[in-house]
Protein backbone atom coordinates (compact mmCIF):
# COMPACT_ATOMS: atom_id res chain seq x y z
CA UNK A 1 0.00 0.00 0.00
CA UNK A 2 1.36 3.45 -1.13
CA UNK A 3 2.40 5.88 1.61
CA UNK A 4 0.28 8.71 1.96
CA UNK A 5 2.51 12.13 2.07
CA UNK A 6 1.62 14.52 4.76
CA UNK A 7 1.49 18.08 3.94
CA UNK A 8 2.06 20.41 6.87
CA UNK A 9 -0.24 23.53 6.60
CA UNK A 10 0.94 26.14 5.04
CA UNK A 11 1.32 28.76 8.00
CA UNK A 12 3.08 26.26 10.01
CA UNK A 13 5.52 26.21 7.27
CA UNK A 14 5.67 30.14 7.04
CA UNK A 15 6.43 30.54 10.81
CA UNK A 16 8.65 27.27 10.35
CA UNK A 17 10.78 30.16 8.10
CA UNK A 18 9.73 33.29 10.27
CA UNK A 19 7.89 34.72 7.44
CA UNK A 20 5.44 34.94 10.44
CA UNK A 21 5.05 34.75 14.63
CA UNK A 22 2.10 33.39 16.65
CA UNK A 23 0.74 37.08 16.29
CA UNK A 24 0.16 37.32 13.28
CA UNK A 25 -1.33 33.35 12.88
CA UNK A 26 -3.51 35.02 15.80
CA UNK A 27 -5.10 37.92 14.11
CA UNK A 28 -5.61 35.54 11.38
CA UNK A 29 -7.81 33.39 12.91
CA UNK A 30 -9.72 36.46 14.87
CA UNK A 31 -10.59 37.90 11.44
CA UNK A 32 -11.29 34.72 9.83
CA UNK A 33 -14.66 33.94 12.50
CA UNK A 34 -15.66 36.87 10.79
CA UNK A 35 -14.84 36.54 6.87
CA UNK A 36 -14.85 32.27 6.69
CA UNK A 37 -11.82 32.94 4.81
CA UNK A 38 -8.24 30.31 4.53
CA UNK A 39 -5.98 31.39 6.66
CA UNK A 40 -3.35 31.98 4.38
CA UNK A 41 -5.48 34.18 2.46
CA UNK A 42 -5.91 36.56 5.43
CA UNK A 43 -2.13 36.22 6.09
CA UNK A 44 -1.86 37.78 2.23
CA UNK A 45 -4.50 40.22 2.65
CA UNK A 46 -3.12 41.81 5.84
CA UNK A 47 0.30 41.63 4.46
CA UNK A 48 2.05 39.37 6.58
CA UNK A 49 3.45 37.54 4.04
CA UNK A 50 3.59 37.93 0.01
CA UNK A 51 2.18 36.11 -2.95
CA UNK A 52 5.63 35.09 -3.51
CA UNK A 53 6.62 34.39 0.45
CA UNK A 54 3.65 31.62 -0.60
CA UNK A 55 4.62 30.41 -3.74
CA UNK A 56 8.08 30.01 -2.85
CA UNK A 57 7.62 28.18 0.38
CA UNK A 58 4.89 25.70 -1.68
CA UNK A 59 7.69 25.27 -3.97
CA UNK A 60 10.21 23.95 -1.81
CA UNK A 61 7.73 21.86 0.37
CA UNK A 62 6.62 20.14 -2.93
CA UNK A 63 9.95 20.26 -4.30
CA UNK A 64 8.45 22.05 -7.54
CA UNK A 65 10.29 24.65 -9.09
CA UNK A 66 10.01 28.42 -8.81
CA UNK A 67 9.97 30.42 -12.11
CA UNK A 68 8.44 34.02 -12.05
CA UNK A 69 5.45 34.94 -14.38
CA UNK A 70 7.01 38.33 -15.03
CA UNK A 71 10.02 36.43 -16.51
CA UNK A 72 8.17 34.44 -18.81
CA UNK A 73 6.84 34.42 -22.33
CA UNK A 74 4.21 31.77 -22.83
CA UNK A 75 3.98 30.94 -26.87
CA UNK A 76 1.47 31.13 -29.28
CA UNK A 77 0.66 27.99 -30.21
CA UNK A 78 0.92 26.69 -26.35
CA UNK A 79 -1.57 28.98 -25.68
CA UNK A 80 -4.23 28.12 -27.94
CA UNK A 81 -4.29 24.46 -26.55
CA UNK A 82 -6.58 25.97 -23.97
CA UNK A 83 -8.92 28.99 -23.53
CA UNK A 84 -8.76 31.56 -21.26
CA UNK A 85 -11.89 30.55 -18.82
CA UNK A 86 -9.90 27.06 -18.27
CA UNK A 87 -6.71 28.66 -17.20
CA UNK A 88 -8.47 31.19 -15.02
CA UNK A 89 -10.75 28.90 -13.10
CA UNK A 90 -7.57 26.46 -12.71
CA UNK A 91 -5.10 29.02 -12.21
CA UNK A 92 -2.54 27.68 -14.60
CA UNK A 93 -0.50 29.33 -17.35
CA UNK A 94 0.58 26.82 -20.41
CA UNK A 95 4.20 28.04 -21.61
CA UNK A 96 5.50 26.10 -24.21
CA UNK A 97 5.41 22.54 -25.18
CA UNK A 98 7.78 20.20 -27.18
CA UNK A 99 8.33 16.48 -27.13
CA UNK A 100 5.21 15.45 -25.65
CA UNK A 101 5.91 17.83 -22.88
CA UNK A 102 3.93 21.47 -21.83
CA UNK A 103 5.53 23.89 -19.49
CA UNK A 104 2.86 24.76 -16.63
CA UNK A 105 2.85 27.32 -13.97
CA UNK A 106 0.24 27.57 -11.22
CA UNK A 107 -0.26 28.35 -7.70
CA UNK A 108 -1.87 25.28 -6.41
CA UNK A 109 -0.10 22.89 -4.24
CA UNK A 110 -2.19 20.07 -5.36
CA UNK A 111 -1.69 19.41 -9.00
CA UNK A 112 -3.20 15.97 -8.77
CA UNK A 113 -6.57 16.70 -10.16
CA UNK A 114 -4.69 19.23 -12.84
CA UNK A 115 -2.43 17.24 -14.27
CA UNK A 116 -5.57 14.62 -15.23
CA UNK A 117 -7.00 18.09 -16.47
CA UNK A 118 -4.22 19.35 -18.75
CA UNK A 119 -3.36 15.80 -19.98
CA UNK A 120 -7.04 15.31 -21.81
CA UNK A 121 -6.68 18.62 -23.28
CA UNK A 122 -3.80 18.98 -24.44
CA UNK A 123 -2.50 14.86 -24.74
CA UNK A 124 0.77 16.48 -23.49
CA UNK A 125 2.07 15.77 -20.11
CA UNK A 126 2.70 18.44 -18.05
CA UNK A 127 5.65 19.89 -15.66
CA UNK A 128 4.50 22.12 -13.01
CA UNK A 129 6.22 24.89 -11.48
CA UNK A 130 5.07 26.99 -9.07
CA UNK A 131 4.34 30.82 -9.26
CA UNK A 132 2.44 33.50 -7.61
CA UNK A 133 -1.63 33.27 -7.98
CA UNK A 134 -2.03 37.10 -8.57
CA UNK A 135 0.99 37.40 -11.35
CA UNK A 136 -0.94 33.81 -13.08
CA UNK A 137 -3.97 35.25 -13.22
CA UNK A 138 -3.61 38.47 -14.49
CA UNK A 139 -0.46 37.32 -16.66
CA UNK A 140 -3.84 34.86 -18.14
CA UNK A 141 -6.13 37.68 -19.25
CA UNK A 142 -3.41 39.64 -20.48
CA UNK A 143 -2.20 36.97 -22.70
CA UNK A 144 -5.20 35.66 -24.18
CA UNK A 145 -6.84 39.20 -24.39
CA UNK A 146 -3.95 40.30 -26.36
CA UNK A 147 -4.33 36.43 -28.21
CA UNK A 148 -7.58 37.71 -29.72
CA UNK A 149 -7.27 41.51 -29.68
CA UNK A 150 -4.27 42.28 -31.69
CA UNK A 151 -4.47 46.05 -30.19
CA UNK A 152 -1.64 47.79 -32.82
CA UNK A 153 -3.93 47.29 -35.12
CA UNK A 154 -6.92 48.08 -33.64
CA UNK A 155 -5.27 51.60 -32.96
CA UNK A 156 -3.87 51.71 -36.72
CA UNK A 157 -7.56 50.91 -37.34
CA UNK A 158 -9.01 53.89 -34.99
CA UNK A 159 -6.33 56.38 -36.40
CA UNK A 160 -7.40 55.43 -40.25
CA UNK A 161 -11.15 56.35 -39.23
CA UNK A 162 -10.31 59.35 -37.67
CA UNK A 163 -7.98 60.68 -39.94
CA UNK A 164 -10.84 61.09 -42.53
CA UNK A 165 -13.00 62.85 -40.10
CA UNK A 166 -12.83 65.86 -40.38
CA UNK A 167 -15.92 67.15 -38.49
CA UNK A 168 -14.55 65.73 -35.06
CA UNK A 169 -17.90 63.53 -35.53
CA UNK A 170 -16.44 60.15 -34.44
CA UNK A 171 -15.49 59.65 -30.12
CA UNK A 172 -11.84 59.19 -29.15
CA UNK A 173 -12.89 56.47 -26.50
CA UNK A 174 -11.93 53.70 -28.50
CA UNK A 175 -8.50 54.92 -29.50
CA UNK A 176 -7.96 55.82 -26.12
CA UNK A 177 -8.78 52.74 -24.34
CA UNK A 178 -6.70 50.77 -26.88
CA UNK A 179 -4.28 53.04 -26.40
CA UNK A 180 -4.42 52.09 -22.72
CA UNK A 181 -4.35 48.47 -23.45
CA UNK A 182 -1.40 49.27 -25.58
CA UNK A 183 0.46 50.96 -22.46
CA UNK A 184 -0.29 47.91 -20.13
CA UNK A 185 1.03 45.44 -22.83
CA UNK A 186 4.36 47.21 -22.75
CA UNK A 187 4.63 47.45 -19.37
CA UNK A 188 4.88 51.27 -19.46
CA UNK A 189 4.93 53.54 -16.76
CA UNK A 190 3.92 56.84 -18.56
CA UNK A 191 2.48 57.75 -21.72
CA UNK A 192 4.15 61.01 -23.86
CA UNK A 193 1.92 63.15 -25.87
CA UNK A 194 3.93 65.54 -27.63
CA UNK A 195 2.76 67.86 -30.74
CA UNK A 196 5.09 68.44 -32.98
CA UNK A 197 5.57 70.80 -36.51
CA UNK A 198 3.57 68.38 -38.72
CA UNK A 199 2.55 65.52 -35.87
CA UNK A 200 1.75 63.96 -32.74
CA UNK A 201 4.21 61.85 -31.54
CA UNK A 202 2.83 59.33 -28.81
CA UNK A 203 5.86 57.56 -26.69
CA UNK A 204 6.09 54.94 -23.82
CA UNK A 205 8.64 55.27 -21.00
CA UNK A 206 9.56 51.69 -20.68
CA UNK A 207 11.80 50.32 -17.99
CA UNK A 208 12.61 53.87 -17.62
CA UNK A 209 13.39 54.85 -20.83
CA UNK A 210 11.40 57.06 -23.59
CA UNK A 211 10.24 54.69 -26.63
CA UNK A 212 8.61 56.73 -30.11
CA UNK A 213 5.32 54.38 -30.50
CA UNK A 214 3.64 56.04 -33.32
CA UNK A 215 2.92 59.25 -34.70
CA UNK A 216 -0.60 60.90 -34.59
CA UNK A 217 -1.83 63.15 -37.91
CA UNK A 218 -2.62 67.19 -36.53
CA UNK A 219 -6.14 66.75 -36.12
CA UNK A 220 -5.93 64.25 -33.29
CA UNK A 221 -5.07 67.54 -31.00
CA UNK A 222 -8.60 67.12 -29.54
CA UNK A 223 -7.08 64.24 -27.80
CA UNK A 224 -5.70 65.91 -25.05
CA UNK A 225 -8.88 68.33 -24.52
CA UNK A 226 -10.53 64.69 -23.88
CA UNK A 227 -7.99 63.74 -21.57
CA UNK A 228 -8.11 66.90 -19.51
CA UNK A 229 -11.45 66.79 -19.13
CA UNK A 230 -11.20 63.28 -18.01
CA UNK A 231 -8.39 64.47 -15.50
CA UNK A 232 -10.73 67.23 -14.42
CA UNK A 233 -8.58 70.04 -16.03
CA UNK A 234 -9.70 73.44 -17.43
CA UNK A 235 -9.76 72.56 -21.31
CA UNK A 236 -10.05 76.37 -21.91
CA UNK A 237 -6.94 77.12 -20.19
CA UNK A 238 -4.20 76.49 -22.68
CA UNK A 239 -1.09 79.09 -21.54
CA UNK A 240 -0.53 77.23 -18.02
CA UNK A 241 0.62 74.36 -16.97
CA UNK A 242 -2.06 72.01 -15.31
CA UNK A 243 -2.09 68.88 -13.22
CA UNK A 244 -4.66 66.10 -13.04
CA UNK A 245 -6.04 62.51 -12.58
CA UNK A 246 -8.54 59.97 -13.22
CA UNK A 247 -9.03 56.25 -12.75
CA UNK A 248 -9.23 53.42 -15.49
CA UNK A 249 -9.91 49.59 -14.95
CA UNK A 250 -7.99 48.55 -17.65
CA UNK A 251 -7.92 43.99 -18.33
CA UNK A 252 -9.86 43.86 -14.84
CA UNK A 253 -7.27 45.71 -13.15
CA UNK A 254 -7.52 49.50 -11.46
CA UNK A 255 -5.30 52.25 -12.54
CA UNK A 256 -4.78 55.46 -11.41
CA UNK A 257 -3.41 57.62 -14.15
CA UNK A 258 -1.84 61.47 -12.79
CA UNK A 259 -1.81 63.70 -15.57
CA UNK A 260 -0.20 66.55 -16.20
CA UNK A 261 0.48 69.50 -18.88
CA UNK A 262 2.79 72.41 -20.02
CA UNK A 263 2.94 74.29 -23.10
CA UNK A 264 5.63 74.13 -25.83
CA UNK A 265 5.28 75.81 -29.42
CA UNK A 266 3.29 73.47 -31.21
CA UNK A 267 0.56 73.14 -28.54
CA UNK A 268 0.40 71.46 -24.92
CA UNK A 269 2.59 68.63 -24.11
CA UNK A 270 0.61 66.00 -21.75
CA UNK A 271 1.85 63.02 -20.11
CA UNK A 272 0.09 60.56 -18.46
CA UNK A 273 2.10 58.15 -15.33
CA UNK A 274 0.18 54.73 -14.60
CA UNK A 275 -0.08 54.10 -11.57
CA UNK A 276 -1.35 50.39 -10.78
CA UNK A 277 -3.79 50.14 -7.72
CA UNK A 278 -1.22 46.77 -6.21
CA UNK A 279 -2.56 44.57 -4.11
CA UNK A 280 0.58 42.53 -3.35
CA UNK A 281 4.12 44.35 -3.00
CA UNK A 282 7.58 42.64 -3.37
CA UNK A 283 9.94 41.85 -0.58
CA UNK A 284 13.62 43.11 -0.22
CA UNK A 285 15.34 40.28 -1.74
CA UNK A 286 12.58 40.57 -4.57
CA UNK A 287 13.26 43.97 -5.30
CA UNK A 288 17.11 43.09 -5.72
CA UNK A 289 18.95 43.69 -2.51
CA UNK A 290 21.25 40.98 -1.76
CA UNK A 291 21.07 38.53 1.55
CA UNK A 292 23.72 40.46 3.26
CA UNK A 293 22.58 43.54 2.35
CA UNK A 294 18.61 42.30 3.60
CA UNK A 295 20.04 41.57 7.21
CA UNK A 296 21.47 45.01 7.57
CA UNK A 297 18.24 46.52 6.56
CA UNK A 298 16.21 44.57 8.58
CA UNK A 299 18.70 45.09 11.51
CA UNK A 300 18.11 49.49 10.50
CA UNK A 301 14.41 49.21 10.16
CA UNK A 302 14.02 47.67 13.30
CA UNK A 303 15.38 50.09 15.12
CA UNK A 304 13.19 51.69 18.19
CA UNK A 305 13.88 55.27 17.18
CA UNK A 306 15.58 57.04 14.83
CA UNK A 307 15.56 58.23 11.14
CA UNK A 308 16.23 56.34 8.44
CA UNK A 309 16.21 57.87 4.77
CA UNK A 310 15.54 56.21 1.07
CA UNK A 311 17.40 58.07 -1.74
CA UNK A 312 17.91 58.44 -5.12
CA UNK A 313 16.44 60.54 -8.44
CA UNK A 314 12.15 60.55 -9.32
CA UNK A 315 11.25 57.13 -10.19
CA UNK A 316 14.16 54.91 -8.83
CA UNK A 317 11.74 53.03 -6.49
CA UNK A 318 12.33 54.61 -3.02
CA UNK A 319 9.00 54.27 -1.64
CA UNK A 320 8.73 50.76 -3.37
CA UNK A 321 11.35 50.02 -0.86
CA UNK A 322 10.04 51.68 2.07
CA UNK A 323 6.72 49.61 1.84
CA UNK A 324 9.03 46.33 1.62
CA UNK A 325 10.59 47.46 4.72
CA UNK A 326 7.13 48.39 6.55
CA UNK A 327 5.91 45.13 5.82
CA UNK A 328 8.99 43.54 7.78
CA UNK A 329 8.21 44.74 10.19
CA UNK A 330 6.00 42.96 13.43
CA UNK A 331 2.72 45.47 12.19
CA UNK A 332 0.99 43.08 15.09
CA UNK A 333 2.94 44.92 17.79
CA UNK A 334 3.86 48.30 16.24
CA UNK A 335 1.65 51.25 15.00
CA UNK A 336 2.50 52.54 11.55
CA UNK A 337 1.40 55.83 10.39
CA UNK A 338 1.90 57.18 6.99
CA UNK A 339 1.47 60.83 5.07
CA UNK A 340 2.20 59.78 1.18
CA UNK A 341 1.28 61.72 -1.91
CA UNK A 342 -0.50 59.54 -3.16
CA UNK A 343 -0.99 56.52 -1.33
CA UNK A 344 0.06 53.75 -3.68
CA UNK A 345 -0.25 50.52 -1.82
CA UNK A 346 -2.62 49.86 0.36
CA UNK A 347 -1.43 47.98 3.71
CA UNK A 348 -4.32 47.01 6.15
CA UNK A 349 -2.56 47.33 9.33
CA UNK A 350 -0.88 50.26 8.22
CA UNK A 351 -2.45 53.29 8.85
CA UNK A 352 -2.02 55.16 5.74
CA UNK A 353 -3.32 59.05 5.19
CA UNK A 354 -2.60 61.20 2.14
CA UNK A 355 -0.97 64.96 1.94
CA UNK A 356 -4.16 67.74 1.23
CA UNK A 357 -2.33 70.82 0.47
CA UNK A 358 -5.58 72.95 0.24
CA UNK A 359 -6.80 72.11 3.45
CA UNK A 360 -3.64 72.06 5.25
CA UNK A 361 -2.38 68.90 5.37
CA UNK A 362 1.33 68.63 4.68
CA UNK A 363 3.69 66.27 5.69
CA UNK A 364 4.97 68.62 8.46
CA UNK A 365 1.91 68.49 9.99
CA UNK A 366 0.66 65.16 9.96
CA UNK A 367 4.32 64.44 11.75
CA UNK A 368 2.72 67.01 14.41
CA UNK A 369 -0.81 65.00 14.16
CA UNK A 370 0.76 61.62 14.31
CA UNK A 371 2.55 62.45 17.42
CA UNK A 372 -0.43 62.47 19.50
CA UNK A 373 -1.83 59.15 17.93
CA UNK A 374 0.19 56.94 20.14
CA UNK A 375 2.63 55.97 16.84
CA UNK A 376 5.68 53.44 17.06
CA UNK A 377 6.52 54.27 13.01
CA UNK A 378 6.22 57.55 10.95
CA UNK A 379 6.52 56.92 6.97
CA UNK A 380 7.12 60.38 5.70
CA UNK A 381 6.36 60.50 1.84
CA UNK A 382 9.30 63.16 0.81
CA UNK A 383 11.66 65.49 2.92
CA UNK A 384 11.68 68.48 0.74
CA UNK A 385 11.40 71.84 3.02
CA UNK A 386 13.09 73.20 6.32
CA UNK A 387 10.32 72.85 8.56
CA UNK A 388 9.28 68.88 7.39
CA UNK A 389 12.92 68.24 8.03
CA UNK A 390 13.05 69.59 11.26
CA UNK A 391 9.59 68.10 12.21
CA UNK A 392 10.79 64.61 11.40
CA UNK A 393 14.02 64.81 13.32
CA UNK A 394 11.99 66.02 16.13
CA UNK A 395 9.54 63.04 15.77
CA UNK A 396 12.93 61.00 15.51
CA UNK A 397 14.67 61.90 18.71
CA UNK A 398 11.00 61.55 21.13
CA UNK A 399 11.45 57.63 20.59
CA UNK A 400 9.93 57.19 17.10
CA UNK A 401 11.09 55.18 14.11
CA UNK A 402 10.98 57.89 11.22
CA UNK A 403 11.22 56.66 7.63
CA UNK A 404 11.04 59.26 4.79
CA UNK A 405 12.92 59.20 1.07
CA UNK A 406 15.44 62.35 0.32
CA UNK A 407 16.45 63.61 -2.94
CA UNK A 408 20.16 63.13 -3.38
CA UNK A 409 22.58 61.15 -5.63
CA UNK A 410 24.59 58.95 -2.86
CA UNK A 411 23.90 57.73 0.65
CA UNK A 412 26.38 60.39 1.81
CA UNK A 413 24.90 62.92 -0.06
CA UNK A 414 21.97 62.61 2.52
CA UNK A 415 24.43 64.25 5.47
CA UNK A 416 24.99 67.74 3.68
CA UNK A 417 21.10 67.85 2.17
CA UNK A 418 19.94 67.65 5.79
CA UNK A 419 22.68 70.47 6.65
CA UNK A 420 21.59 72.81 3.94
CA UNK A 421 17.72 72.13 5.11
CA UNK A 422 18.57 73.53 8.46
CA UNK A 423 19.54 70.26 10.56
CA UNK A 424 22.92 70.78 13.04
CA UNK A 425 25.30 68.41 12.85
CA UNK A 426 24.53 66.96 16.29
CA UNK A 427 21.22 66.19 15.82
CA UNK A 428 21.49 64.34 12.47
CA UNK A 429 24.72 61.99 14.56
CA UNK A 430 22.02 61.77 17.16
CA UNK A 431 19.24 60.19 14.85
CA UNK A 432 20.70 58.74 12.09
CA UNK A 433 20.31 55.39 11.76
CA UNK A 434 20.40 54.61 8.03
CA UNK A 435 20.48 55.59 4.84
CA UNK A 436 20.04 53.31 1.44
CA UNK A 437 20.33 55.28 -1.74
CA UNK A 438 19.28 53.21 -5.29
CA UNK A 439 18.57 53.32 -8.80
CA UNK A 440 16.60 51.24 -10.99
CA UNK A 441 18.31 49.33 -13.90
CA UNK A 442 17.55 47.54 -16.38
CA UNK A 443 18.06 43.51 -16.33
CA UNK A 444 18.95 41.57 -19.13
CA UNK A 445 16.09 39.62 -21.30
CA UNK A 446 16.15 36.59 -20.42
CA UNK A 447 14.54 35.23 -23.49
CA UNK A 448 17.50 36.34 -25.68
CA UNK A 449 20.60 36.07 -23.17
CA UNK A 450 23.98 35.36 -24.69
CA UNK A 451 27.44 35.45 -23.43
CA UNK A 452 30.54 37.66 -24.64
CA UNK A 453 34.16 38.21 -24.82
CA UNK A 454 34.54 41.23 -22.70
CA UNK A 455 36.52 43.97 -24.46
CA UNK A 456 39.55 45.91 -22.18
CA UNK A 457 37.35 49.16 -21.32
CA UNK A 458 34.75 46.48 -20.14
CA UNK A 459 37.50 45.05 -18.03
CA UNK A 460 38.39 47.95 -16.87
CA UNK A 461 35.41 49.31 -16.41
CA UNK A 462 34.74 46.52 -13.86
CA UNK A 463 37.78 46.65 -12.37
CA UNK A 464 38.91 43.33 -12.81
CA UNK A 465 41.00 41.66 -15.42
CA UNK A 466 40.44 38.11 -15.01
CA UNK A 467 37.22 38.19 -16.32
CA UNK A 468 36.47 35.67 -19.78
CA UNK A 469 32.47 36.02 -19.95
CA UNK A 470 29.84 38.60 -19.61
CA UNK A 471 26.19 38.66 -21.10
CA UNK A 472 24.04 41.07 -23.18
CA UNK A 473 20.83 40.90 -24.13
CA UNK A 474 20.39 39.61 -28.51
CA UNK A 475 17.59 41.87 -28.73
CA UNK A 476 13.89 39.90 -29.47
CA UNK A 477 10.76 40.43 -29.68
CA UNK A 478 9.29 39.85 -25.66
CA UNK A 479 11.89 42.97 -25.00
CA UNK A 480 11.30 44.11 -28.55
CA UNK A 481 14.67 44.06 -29.89
CA UNK A 482 16.11 46.30 -26.91
CA UNK A 483 18.09 43.03 -25.09
CA UNK A 484 16.69 44.29 -21.58
CA UNK A 485 13.51 43.17 -19.98
CA UNK A 486 11.99 44.34 -16.44
CA UNK A 487 14.02 46.41 -13.79
CA UNK A 488 16.01 45.63 -10.44
CA UNK A 489 18.01 47.68 -8.03
CA UNK A 490 21.67 48.63 -7.72
CA UNK A 491 22.09 50.60 -4.53
CA UNK A 492 24.07 51.38 -1.58
CA UNK A 493 23.48 50.64 2.71
CA UNK A 494 25.36 53.28 4.72
CA UNK A 495 24.46 52.26 8.09
CA UNK A 496 25.10 55.05 11.11
CA UNK A 497 28.11 53.44 12.85
CA UNK A 498 28.84 55.02 16.18
CA UNK A 499 32.15 55.72 14.26
CA UNK A 500 30.29 57.52 11.36
CA UNK A 501 27.44 59.70 14.08
CA UNK A 502 30.82 60.75 15.66
CA UNK A 503 32.69 61.76 12.02
CA UNK A 504 29.19 63.40 11.83
CA UNK A 505 28.98 65.38 15.46
CA UNK A 506 32.88 66.45 14.24
CA UNK A 507 30.73 67.83 11.41
CA UNK A 508 34.18 65.95 9.35
CA UNK A 509 33.69 66.31 5.60
CA UNK A 510 32.43 64.06 2.73
CA UNK A 511 35.55 62.57 2.52
CA UNK A 512 36.62 62.24 5.80
CA UNK A 513 32.99 60.27 6.38
CA UNK A 514 33.24 57.94 3.13
CA UNK A 515 36.91 57.03 4.86
CA UNK A 516 35.03 55.95 8.04
CA UNK A 517 32.20 54.23 6.44
CA UNK A 518 34.83 52.18 3.95
CA UNK A 519 36.40 51.19 7.42
CA UNK A 520 32.72 49.83 8.21
CA UNK A 521 32.31 47.48 5.52
CA UNK A 522 30.54 50.30 3.36
CA UNK A 523 29.99 49.12 -0.59
CA UNK A 524 29.10 51.80 -2.98
CA UNK A 525 26.54 51.85 -6.14
CA UNK A 526 28.71 50.91 -8.39
CA UNK A 527 30.29 48.17 -6.72
CA UNK A 528 27.14 46.52 -6.21
CA UNK A 529 26.78 47.25 -9.52
CA UNK A 530 29.74 45.34 -10.74
CA UNK A 531 28.78 42.45 -8.77
CA UNK A 532 25.27 42.32 -10.75
CA UNK A 533 27.37 42.29 -13.69
CA UNK A 534 29.54 39.44 -13.10
CA UNK A 535 26.98 37.10 -12.01
CA UNK A 536 24.99 37.79 -15.54
CA UNK A 537 22.24 39.74 -14.08
CA UNK A 538 22.88 43.20 -15.57
CA UNK A 539 25.21 44.11 -18.81
CA UNK A 540 27.77 47.14 -18.62
CA UNK A 541 26.25 49.35 -20.98
CA UNK A 542 23.04 49.44 -18.59
CA UNK A 543 25.11 50.61 -15.66
CA UNK A 544 27.22 53.43 -17.54
CA UNK A 545 23.95 54.55 -18.56
CA UNK A 546 22.45 54.93 -14.97
CA UNK A 547 26.03 55.85 -13.22
CA UNK A 548 27.86 56.97 -15.82
CA UNK A 549 31.93 56.63 -15.84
Amino acid sequence: MAEVRQRKPLGFLLQEKGLITDGHIQLALQDQKVTKEKVGEILERLGFVSQYDVAVTISQQEDRPYLDVDQTSPEEKTLRLFNMNLCLNNSFLPINHAAGEINVITATDNVEDLERLISRNSGLRPKFFQGEKGKIQNAIQYYYYFLENPVEKLIEREIQLLTVDTDDVRSLDPFISNLFQLAVKNRASDIHIRPMDKTISVAFRVDGVIRAMFALPLNFKRLTSTLKMRAGMDIAEQRLPQDGSFSETILNNRFDFRASTTVCPFGENMVLRLLPMRSDFMGLTQLGFEDDDVAILKRIFNEPFGIVLLTGPTGSGKTTTLYAAVRALNLTEKHVLTVENPIEYRIPLVRQTQINTKAGYTFANAIRFFLRHDPDVILVGEIRDKETAETAISASETGHLVLSTLHTNTALGALPRLRSLGIPPFMLSDSLVGVVSQRLVRRICPHCKESYTPDQTELDYLEDQTIQVLYRGKGCAACHQTGMFGRTLVYEVLEATAELCMGIARDDNLDQLMEIAKRNNFHDIKAVARRKVKSGELAVSEIIRVLGY
